[in-house]
C-alpha cells in the first residue's frame, strides 16, 4: 500500500499560510517593496540615460557614484530590466500588480481584486506590444516604448509570422476584448452601435415603393417599443437610482427611498409620455425592472455568501434492513396470540418499518375496550423480549391501534440524508429544521415561527446535544446571516463552543460581551433582560409600520415603504438557545425564569424564538409557567413516566430506546422521531466554512440594559455621594464624545452594574444625556476644560 505521508515542508508552508499574523507581515513587506517598485521605475523613465554609465559598474563599487534614481543603483538596475529589457512604459503597472498581490496576502476576505489581478497580468504585455508595434526603436528607455519584449515579439516576430496587417488585426482585437473585460458597458455600447448602424439600412425604403402614408413604419413602431426601457434608464441616471443591491441602511440608502417617491410621482403621471407608450405597448417587463430596482436586499452586504454545501456532512451509510421480514412475522403472530389468551381478538394487522422502531397497527374486533389492550403493554413486551414497547391507543384519525416495537437492527439516520430529502430543500418556512426520520421514513419538518417555542429535554445521553446540533446546523443550512440570529447561552461551556467561530455571522450579543458563547449566569441574565428590550423596541417599530408581525414589516421595509430616517431597519429572526436550563433556574431562578416567560408570551410576532434545553426534566425546573408558553416539545428517553408527563403531559418518553429515539409534541399531537446524527467533526467543518467567508464587522449588538439597581438613580442621586471613579468617567466619556456603559466598563475594567451606575450618575450631572435606546448617549461637554470647571461646581454645592 502506498504511503500517503505528505511532505513536512508542504505542511509548514500551510500552517504559515492558515497564520494570518504572518501573512499580514508578509503583505506589508510586499506592499512596501511595491512601492519602492514604482518610485524607482519613475525616475528610470526620467534618467535612465544619465545612468546608463552606472549599469557597466559594480553595484557594491565606487560608492562614491551616486545614481540619480531615487531607488539608487539596484532601483536603476530593476528600472533596467523590467522598461529596457522587458515591457517598457507598460512596466509602470508591475507596482500595482504586486500591490493587488499584497492586499490578498494580508486580508484575503476583505478585498475582492481577482479581476484586477487578472487584468493587470493581461495588460502589462499587451500594452507592451501594441507600443512596440507602433513605436519600434524610438531611443526611449534604452528599447523604445515597448521595451524588449514589445520590440522583439510586437515588430519583429508577429510581423514576420502574419504580416503588418495580420500583426494590426491581432493587436486591435485583443485590445477591443481587454477593454471589454475591464470595462463590461463596453460591450453593451458596441451592441447599440451596431444596432444604430443596422437599422439606418432597415430604414432606407425599397425602389418602386412610396413611403408616404398616415400608418406608422414597423420600424417606428419597433422604436415605440423600446423607449419605455430607455427612458427608465434615462429617469435612473437622473435621480442616481443605483442598479447595485443596497448593503446596508446608510445615508444613501436613505436618499433611495426619497428618490424612489420621486419615481412612483413621475410614473403616476398621466401626462407623462413613458406612462402613455407604457399603457399602449403593454410593456410588461420594463413594469418589472422598476418593481425590482425598488426592492431592498438585506443579503446584499454579504452577496458573496455561499451556504454550506452536503460534501460538509458525512456521506450516508449503505442502508440496512432494520427488521427481516421473518423477525416481522415472527412479531406479528406473537402479538396476535399474546392478545389471545387475554380473549383479545382483532380483525387486521399491517406493518410499518420505520429506522428505529416497527409500527404495528391492529384493528380490533368489534366490542373490545382499548383500555383492555392498552392494559396489556408489558405482556406483549414479555412475549416479544424487547425493550420500549409502547402502545398508541388510539391513533389519531387512523381509526387503529398502534403497537411500537424496536427493530433488532436500528438504523442511523445521517445529517446529510435530511437535509438533502426534497421536503428540507423544498420548504419555504421561514425558520425551516429537519429533525431526523418519522416512523414512516419521511423526514420530519416543521417551522419554528410556528412552534413558536421549544423545550427539548431528555436523560443524559439520550440524543439531546445531538438533537441541539441538528435544530442549529438546519437553520445554518437555509438562512443568510442577515436574516437570522443566534443567542448562544451553555453553562457547561462545552456543547457550543463550535459556533463561537460565527460571531460575524450569526450570533447576537451585548455590546459589551467578552464571549460569543455566554456561559456566565450573570451575563445571561443581562442578555435575558437585553432580548426584552429589543422585543420593546421591536413592537415599537411594527406599531409606527401599521403591521402586526415580522413577516409583514420586513415585506414592507424590503419594498422601502419605511423610511430608516425614521428608526426602521430591516430585522433578522432571533433565536435563543439555552442548552442547560436547570443549571440557570438553580443558580438565578426567578431572574432567569421572568424573562423567558415574558419572551415566550411576547415575542412570537417580533421574530424571537426560543429553543430551552434540560437533562432534569422536574417539576422545580420545568415549571407551569414554562409549560404554558412551550406547546411545542421534544423528549428524548427520561427516566420514569413522571419526567414524561411533565415534558409532554403525556406518558410514552420513557419507554423510548435512547440513542436520539424521541417525541415530538406540537399542541397535543406526539410523533415519534429517530433523530438525525450529526458529529462533531461535521458540525466543525460547518462552521468553519462559515467562518472562513466574509462576515460582518462586528456581531449583531443586543441593546444595553441596566438593572433596577442602577436604573432610576437619576431622581435622587446625591453629588456627594458619587462613586469614586465618576471623575475618570466623565473624562472617558466627554474625551471619546460617546456615553455608553460598554465604554465605561472597558475603560474602567468594572462591572456592567457598576458602570451603569456611573452612567446614571453622569446624567444626573447633566454630563450625558439620556438613554437612547442602542444608541450611545449625547455627551453635552466638546472638551476636557469646560467638564473640568462643571466638576469644580458640583464638587462646591
Amino acid at each position: 500500500m502506498a504511503s500517503t505521508k505528505r511532505n513536512p515542508w508542504i505542511e509548514y508552508l500551510e500552517q504559515l499560510n492558515k497564520n494570518q499574523r504572518i501573512r499580514l507581515y508578509l503583505g506589508l513587506f510586499i506592499m512596501f517593496f511595491a512601492f519602492y517598485l514604482a518610485l524607482a521605475i519613475t525616475y528610470y523613465l526620467v534618467y535612465w540615460n544619465s545612468d546608463q554609465d552606472l549599469l557597466q559598474i559594480s553595484m557594491l563599487s565606487n560608492p562614491t557614484e551616486q545614481a540619480h534614481n531615487i531607488g539608487g543603483k539596484l532601483g536603476n538596475m530593476l528600472g533596467e530590466f523590467l522598461v529596457s529589457k522587458w515591457f517598457g512604459w507598460a512596466a509602470i503597472g508591475i507596482p500595482f500588480l504586486i500591490a493587488c498581490i499584497s492586499v490578498i496576502i494580508a486580508v484575503p476576505r476583505r478585498f475582492k481584486l481577482t479581476k484586477a489581478i487578472i487584468g493587470l497580468s493581461i495588460g502589462i504585455p499587451l500594452l507592451s506590444l501594441l507600443l512596440g508595434f507602433f513605436s519600434g526603436h524610438l531611443g526611449v528607455a534604452g528599447s523604445g516604448l515597448g521595451g524588449g519584449h514589445g520590440y522583439a515579439i510586437g515588430k519583429m516576430w508577429l510581423p514576420l509570422m502574419i504580416g503588418p496587417l495580420g500583426t494590426f488585426l491581432v493587436l486591435t482585437g485583443a485590445l477591443l476584448m481587454y477593454v471589454i473585460y475591464i470595462i463590461p458597458p463596453t460591450h453593451q455600447f458596441l451592441v447599440n452601435l451596431a444596432g444604430n448602424f443596422l437599422s439606418v439600412f432597415k430604414r432606407k425604403p425599397k425602389e418602386g415603393i412610396e413611403t408616404e402614408g398616415t400608418e406608422a413604419s414597423p420600424v417606428v413602431e419597433e422604436e415605440l417599443a423600446e423607449q419605455p426601457e430607455q427612458i427608465l434608464e434615462e429617469d435612473a441616471e437622473e435621480l442616481n437610482v443605483s442598479d447595485e443591491p443596497v448593503s446596508t441602511v446608510s445615508d444613501e440608502d436613505e436618499d433611495l427611498f426619497l428618490d424612489e417617491q420621486l419615481i412612483d410621482e413621475e410614473l403616476s403621471n398621466p401626462d407623462d409620455p413613458f406612462v402613455q407608450i407604457e399603457v399602449a405597448e403593454k410593456d410588461a417587463d420594463a413594469s418589472e425592472d422598476v418593481i425590482e430596482s425598488k426592492l431592498f436586499d438585506p443579503t446584499s452586504e454579504l452577496s458573496k455568501y455561499k451556504r454550506p454545501s452536503l460534501s460538509l456532512l458525512a456521506p450516508a451509510e449503505s442502508v440496512v434492513e432494520p427488521v427481516s421480514k421473518q423477525e416481522v412475522d415472527n412479531n406479528k403472530q406473537r402479538i396476535i396470540r399474546t392478545l389471545r389468551d387475554y380473549g383479545v381478538e382483532i380483525s387486521s394487522i399491517s406493518v410499518t418499518v420505520g429506522p428505529t422502531v416497527t409500527l404495528y397497527e391492529i384493528v380490533p374486533a368489534p366490542g373490545v375496550k382499548i383500555s383492555k389492550i392498552k392494559n396489556l403493554e408489558d405482556d406483549i413486551a414479555l412475549s416479544l423480549s424487547a425493550l420500549g414497547i409502547r402502545i398508541i391507543a388510539p391513533i389519531p384519525g387512523r381509526g387503529t391501534i398502534g403497537i411500537e416495537v424496536p427493530n433488532s437492527n436500528p438504523v442511523i439516520v445521517p445529517m446529510a440524508d435530511v437535509i438533502r430529502s426534497a421536503k428540507f430543500q423544498e420548504s419555504n418556512y421561514e425558520l425551516p429544521i429537519v429533525l431526523g426520520r418519522t416512523i414512516t421514513n419521511e423526514a420530519y419538518t416543521f417551522d419554528l415561527t410556528k412552534m413558536p417555542h421549544l423545550l427539548v429535554a431528555g436523560a443524559t445521553g439520550q440524543g439531546k446535544s445531538v438533537g441541539l446540533n441538528v435544530i442549529l446546523t438546519s437553520l445554518l443550512y437555509k438562512k443568510h446571516p442577515s436574516e437570522l440570529k443566534f443567542v448562544m447561552v451553555d453553562p457547561k461551556k462545552v456543547e457550543l463552543s463550535l459556533y463561537s467561530r460565527l460571531n460575524k455571522h450569526f450570533l447576537a450579543m451585548l455590546p459589551d460581551g467578552d464571549e460569543p458563547i455566554i456561559t456566565d449566569t450573570q451575563k445571561v441574565i443581562f442578555t435575558l433582560n437585553s432580548l426584552c428590550k429589543e422585543m420593546d423596541e421591536r413592537y415599537t417599530l411594527l406599531q409606527a409600520a401599521e403591521t402586526r408581525n415580522i413577516k409583514e414589516y420586513n415585506e414592507k421595509f424590503i419594498n422601502r415603504r419605511l423610511n430608516p430616517k425614521n428608526g426602521h431597519r430591516f430585522l433578522p429572526y432571533i433565536v435563543v438557545v439555552i442548552d442547560e436550563f436547570a443549571d440557570m433556574i438553580m443558580t438565578a431562578g426567578r431572574e432567569i425564569e421572568t424573562p423567558i416567560a415574558r419572551l415566550a408570551q411576547l415575542a412570537r410576532a417580533i421574530g424571537i424564538h426560543l429553543v430551552i434545553a434540560t437533562q432534569r426534566p422536574d417539576a422545580n425546573i420545568i415549571t407551569g409557567l414554562i409549560r404554558a408558553n412551550f406547546p411545542a416539545r421534544i423528549a428524548f428517553r427520561v427516566q420514569s413516566s413522571q419526567n414524561s408527563r411533565i415534558i409532554l403531559d403525556a406518558m410514552g418518553a420513557h419507554q423510548l430506546i435512547g440513542r436520539g429515539d424521541m417525541l415530538i409534541s406540537v399542541n397535543g399531537e406526539i410523533t415519534r422521531v429517530q433523530c438525525a446524527l450529526i458529529d462533531t467533526p461535521e458540525v466543525e467543518r460547518v462552521t468553519e466554512f462559515i467562518q472562513n467567508q466574509r462576515g460582518f464587522e462586528h456581531p449583531y449588538y443586543l441593546p444595553e440594559w441596566t438593572p433596577e439597581s442602577a436604573e432610576g438613580g437619576t431622581s435622587d442621586f446625591d453629588v456627594n455621594l458619587r462613586d469614586a471613579m465618576f471623575d475618570r468617567a466623565a473624562q472617558i466619556v466627554v474625551g471619546a464624545q460617546q456615553g455608553s456603559t460598554s465604554l465605561l466598563q472597558r475603560k474602567l475594567s468594572v462591572g456592567h452594574a457598576r458602570a451603569g451606575r456611573l452612567m446614571d450618575q453622569l446624567e444626573a450631572s447633566g454630563i450625558v444625556g439620556p438613554s437612547e435606546g442602542s444608541k450611545p448617549r449625547q455627551v453635552y461637554f466638546q472638551d476636557i476644560t469646560s467638564l473640568e470647571a462643571h466638576l469644580n461646581n458640583l464638587s462646591q454645592q
